[in-house]
């Protein structure tokens, strides 16, 4: 693992023999957050990345729609996707709507981009229980 910019500045210090400055503790920690803040923010984008993968494969098996979704962001969309009679909702940053281009585009407002109030958790358990079905169906198919 790398050397922190606090380790290095103490590694500096302990060479010098020069007292430690309050600004310079304070410059380092501040680069090191700002470090750590780009890798988490990447780590996140990549996690994102690979779901809309998954949503955009979803979208090409399921009937689905994506419309503007001006308050998760400019230029952000959210998929409508319905499986198993119930809706799912991802929102879509800018940069991954080419994965969609096989989605219809539709106005904010139209019937099948129309929320039905699922929470989060909500949609979690509509996706076990839809892979269970499935699940189920596969069983079944094999006797």
């Amino acid at each position: 693992m790398s050397a922190s910019p606090l380790d290095e500045l103490r590694a500096d210090i302990d060479t010098s023999g020069a007292p430690i400055q309050q600004h310079d503790v304070l410059d380092a920690a501040e680069s090191m957050v700002g470090r750590l803040a780009e890798e988490h923010r990447a780590a996140l984008n990549a996690a994102l990345r690979e779901r809309n993968h998954l949503a955009a494969w979803l979208a090409a098996l399921h009937p689905s729609v994506l419309a503007p979704a001006p308050d998760a962001g400019d230029d952000w969309h959210r998929l409508f996707l319905r499986a198993g009679g119930w809706q799912f909702t991802w929102p879509i940053p800018p940069g991954d709507l080419p994965l969609f281009d096989h989605v219809q585009r539709v106005r904010a407002g139209d019937a099948r981009a129309r929320w039905d109030g699922h929470t989060t958790d909500q949609q979690y358990l509509r996706i076990r229980t839809h892979t269970a079905v499935l699940r189920l169906s596969d069983d079944d198919t094999s006797t």
